[in-house]
Order: structure tokens, then C-alpha cells, then sequence
């Protein structure tokens, strides 16, 4: 049986998640504060004034606190990944194809739809929330940990065959390096299931 010690924790899951999403929650939060901008003056502290802002502002309050704490863990998530990945193992691309356009489609997909929905009240709060926290179960446990339009400002994705000890392998991966080549030859470290970062090979 094969243990694998070196895939992402939970907080960089999470990270990784919240990040794909932080084009639509900033848009979300811009959106609620601009069309509920009368409602927000101070009106003392009573349980009617509390209502009223969880009911205005309460879904851009939630994302405006995960927001910050996404950025902050995939700031540390990719740093640390960064920092370790001379420990993966040598490879050579077999063949190599490049996803970045993924990106695309998942903003049209799944971020698009959202801001045609309305964003006050309880149950529509609530009812987003819900929905999102579905999209992270499916989201954690595929390769669409890697499809991220923020991680493709910086990184590039590739969907790749590979030879590991003149085996025939896949998996999909994220590189700096955005001209990667049939042939090249990388160190890949396993972040997921098929899941890798790849340097150059020194």
C-alpha cells in the first residue's frame, strides 16, 4: 500500500477553493455594498440594527473575512510548495497539453451565473453559502484544484504524460515555466492524486 505524506492539507485545499472564487466574491461584496449603500450609516447597536445588517451586508461580511484568509493561505500555500518542490522526482514529458483556457470556462461556468442572482435577504445568503460549500466538496477532491483563474496569472497548467523510471505516467500540473515542451525534462512534486508542481530539472 502506498501512503502518500505530501498532499495538500485541508487550510491549503481551502485556500486554493476560495481563491478560484475571489473574482466573484469581490464582485458579490461590490455589488451588495453599491445596492444596499442607504442602509449603511451607523443606527446604534439593538437587535433590529443587527438584523438589518446580516440581512444587507451579512453574505459580503462572510466573504470579505474568507477572502482575506484565502489570500493570506494561498500566499503560504504556494511559498511552502515552492520551498519543497527540489524534493520531488525527476521526470520527462512525454506529451503535453496546455489548460490554462480552463480558466475561462470555469469563470463562465460557474462565476457568471452568480451575479445574475439577487443578493439580499436571508435565504439568498444562505442559499449561496450552501451551494458554494457543495462546489468546495466536488472542488477538493478533483483536479479542479488546479484550475484556478488567479493561480493562471501566474502559473501555467498542463495536462501531461510523463516517463518515471521508463514508466508511462499522467497527471495534470502547475509550472511557472509557460513554454513547457514534449520532451522536456522536470522534477514534479505530488501535491494530490495525479496532482504535481513542476520546476525545471537543473
Amino acid at each position: 500500500m502506498r501512503y502518500k505524506n505530501n498532499d495538500l492539507k485541508k487550510g491549503a485545499k481551502f485556500a486554493l477553493f476560495v481563491s478560484s472564487y475571489l473574482p466573484l466574491f469581490i464582485l458579490v461584496i461590490l455589488r451588495q455594498l453599491s445596492d444596499n449603500y442607504n442602509y449603511l450609516h451607523w443606527g446604534g447597536i439593538s437587535i433590529n440594527s443587527i438584523k438589518i445588517f446580516l440581512s444587507f451586508f451579512g453574505l459580503s461580511s462572510v466573504l470579505t473575512l474568507v477572502s482575506i484568509l484565502g489570500i493570506i493561505g494561498l500566499h503560504n500555500t504556494l511559498k511552502n510548495i515552492e520551498d519543497i518542490s527540489e524534493n520531488g522526482f525527476n521526470a520527462q514529458i512525454i506529451d503535453i497539453k496546455n489548460k490554462n483556457s480552463e480558466s475561462i470556462g470555469y469563470i463562465a461556468t460557474y462565476i457568471i451565473p452568480f451575479l445574475f442572482q439577487s443578493l439580499n435577504g436571508w435565504y439568498e445568503g444562505i442559499s449561496i453559502l450552501f451551494l458554494m460549500g457543495i462546489i468546495y466538496r466536488i472542488y477538493i477532491n478533483s483536479s479542479m484544484i488546479l484550475i484556478n483563474p488567479i493561480l493562471s496569472c501566474q502559473y501555467s497548467i498542463y495536462d501531461i504524460e510523463y516517463s518515471k523510471n521508463k514508466k508511462i505516467k499522467n497527471g495534470f500540473i502547475i509550472s511557472k515555466n509557460n513554454s513547457l515542451q514534449d520532451e522536456d525534462k522536470i522534477k514534479l512534486y505530488e501535491i494530490g492524486n495525479k496532482l504535481f508542481f513542476a520546476i525545471n530539472k537543473e
